[in-house]
């Protein structure tokens, strides 16, 4: 084979491969999306299972799973109260975290949490790992109640995802969790 043809064969190599590869992408795409869009529905697909076949991809599950973050009113859910679009931000943090290998993030907060119970306990759970900030979300785990962020640590939140994702995400070593503890990314 002359150094031409060489050429010649890579190049249609390279654009067979392309063309190969696209549509594979766009599929995978389309099917992560739809996975993603099951997390919190209710539809009785294990949390667990969505998010272990979210890490087969994971670069590609931070991206989409970013893109579904935004800031959500609920002070608190409890798993016997149906809140799927708050219970659907949750489970797309603890995706993140977990196709992450645990990468988080935590804001800060200008909220006076108030004197009641719900608020009260609000606070500990959300300053329950870290005095300075809070996560978006902490758990009471014997209670199975979800403690959310106000919103301005939500959006503080957030914004550090997509700029983490801008800055590194294309190029960061993804090394999803194995077999993880409840507190390693669900808590």
């Amino acid at each position: 084979m002359t150094t031409h043809s060489a050429s010649r064969f890579a190049v249609v190599l390279i654009v067979a491969m392309m063309t190969v590869i696209s549509p594979a992408s766009g599929q995978d795409a389309s099917g992560v999306s739809a996975q993603i869009k099951k997390l919190g529905s209710g539809s009785g697909e294990d949390v667990d299972v969505i998010v272990k076949d979210l890490a087969k991809t994971p670069q590609l599950s931070a991206e989409l799973l970013i893109q579904e973050l935004h800031p959500v009113e609920d002070a608190r859910v409890f798993p016997y109260i149906s809140r799927p679009a708050t219970e659907h931000l949750l489970d797309c943090i603890r995706a993140l975290r977990f196709v992450t290998g645990g990468k988080d993030f935590c804001g800060k907060t200008n909220h006076h949490f108030g004197k009641s119970e719900l608020e009260q306990n609000r606070k500990y759970w959300l300053y329950h790992k870290d005095n300075t900030c809070v996560p978006f979300f902490a758990t009471w785990p014997s209670r199975g109640s979800d403690y959310i962020a106000p919103v301005d640590a939500q959006k503080e939140i957030i914004k550090q995802w997509k700029d983490w994702f801008a800055r590194e995400g294309r190029t960061f070593f993804y090394k999803p969790f194995q077999n993880p503890t409840p507190d390693q990314w669900a808590w």
